[in-house]
């Protein structure tokens, strides 16, 4: 029986709308639909489309959040994180030079060892890497849960496992930030190895809103002043979060210091903006990444983000495929009409 605490379940809740659609001329060609929570203060739900407490698994959106706990583990622990590894622990990175330099800095930094890494190397041909392992897009948040192993002062291997105190310590945390309890919640392995935990909708929509708004997220201080730091290092390293051309990396860098952003596997974008969360998951899984992030930049339209007119963003507003021959694009993916005239109460 599925617990009515932590969400619907996918297959148990109601027919997700149409958010985006591809036209072809005259054709539309196909739609992707999905489900989008806003929440404003307090958590209180401003608007939705679909079910706003559908079950939705957080994948990579999670680390911020687990950022938040390694940072308090570290510094209980008498020591700091800078800036930078802060940014990485928090992102799903392309892998470039910036962010490999990022990783050996905090395995020299720490004394970590990779050998317990469990992600695995990325695969080349997939990632456009050369396949090394700290390439891989989840090295900064694993090399974080070896620093908080060590810092909480148990061993780093087995790290992956559910009932590691490294998982324990998540589980707390993340479930404070969230407001949800993720001893209760559904969970499975990540892509990366790593346990991933299902939540509602609106719950990753308000951790959004706290990441975005620390000092009104009615967290206790020590959660607000962590908060605070993965926010800031995020925003001042958009590039390590993602990379230049990826849709989270473009909302910060548009957002002039006010907004934050973490997509996650399977369709998942979370957004923080002033005064609002914004979760949206696209119920395909949006494997083009396309529907996604044209869905988002609507979606902050419709709640009148001043970042949804970044120029920043010019890329993700609409996909278009383009004529070879150099004429008008041939096709174009869009918001359908339920999400451009979507209002907030």
């Amino acid at each position: 029986m599925s617990n009515p605490s932590i969400g619907v379940p996918v297959d148990a809740a109601p027919d997700a709308p149409a958010l985006v659609r591809l036209v072809r001329g005259g054709i539309v060609e196909t739609q992707h639909r999905g489900d989008l929570a806003i929440v404003g203060e307090g958590g209180a739900l401003r608007a939705s489309l679909g079910s706003p407490d559908r079950l939705i698994s957080l994948r990579s959106s999670i680390k911020p959040f687990t950022a938040v706990a390694v940072l308090l583990a570290v510094e209980a622990a008498g020591g700091s994180m800078s800036s930078e590894a802060l940014a990485l622990s928090s992102a799903s990175h392309a892998g470039a030079d910036e962010h490999v330099a990022v990783a050996q800095g905090m395995v020299d930094t720490y004394g970590l060892d990779p050998s317990l890494l469990v992600h695995g190397r990325p695969s080349p041909l997939r990632s456009g890497t050369s396949g090394e392992l700290l390439q891989h897009m989840c090295s900064g948040q694993h090399l974080s849960l070896l620093l908080l192993a060590q810092s909480a002062g148990v061993e780093g291997r087995g790290y992956d496992s559910y009932d590691h105190p490294v998982q324990l310590r998540i589980r707390a945390v993340v479930g404070e930030l969230l407001g949800v309890d993720m001893n209760a919640a559904p969970w499975g392995m990540d892509g990366c190895a790593i346990p991933t935990y299902g939540v509602p909708l609106r719950a990753a929509a308000e951790g959004a809103r706290r990441w975005a708004n620390p000092a009104s997220s009615g967290l206790r201080p020590e959660l607000v002043s962590a908060l605070g730091r993965v926010r800031d290092a995020a925003i001042a390293h958009p590039r390590l979060i993602a990379g230049g051309g990826f849709l989270d990396t473009d909302l910060i860098r548009g957002g002039e210091g006010a907004v934050v952003a973490k997509q996650g596997a399977e369709g998942l974008c979370l957004v923080g903006a002033p005064g609002i969360g914004i979760a949206l998951h696209t119920e395909d899984g949006d494997g083009a990444a396309r529907a996604g992030r044209v869905a988002t930049v609507a979606a902050l339209r419709a709640a009148g983000a001043a970042v949804a007119s970044a120029s920043s963003l010019d890329l993700h507003r609409y996909v278009e495929y383009p004529d070879p021959r150099g004429g008008v694009p041939l096709a174009r993916v869009e918001p359908t009409a339920t999400l451009a005239n979507l209002t907030l109460s």
